[in-house]
């Protein structure tokens, strides 16, 4: 069975909404959805040191959703 398809817009708003939801995201994040293989995967940039805590809970959210949804081309 297929699953359904959301755009990188969407998903990258998923994510930031759940983080902000959980713990708040600070600005200095940023979380993109790209496109991996025959599924994908989120890119976490920041313009500090990366935070071990929120960089597992992005990735926790995103391989949640991507079981969920693939990526619409």
């Amino acid at each position: 069975m297929k699953k359904p398809a959301k755009t990188r817009e969407e998903l990258e708003a998923a994510i930031r909404l759940e983080m902000e939801e959980i713990c708040g995201l600070p600005t200095d994040i940023a979380v993109s959805v790209v496109p991996y293989e025959d599924t994908w995967k989120v890119e976490i940039m920041t313009n500090g040191p990366q935070d071990a805590g929120r960089t597992d809970m992005i990735e926790a959210i995103a391989g949640r959703l991507r079981i969920q949804f693939d990526l619409k081309s």
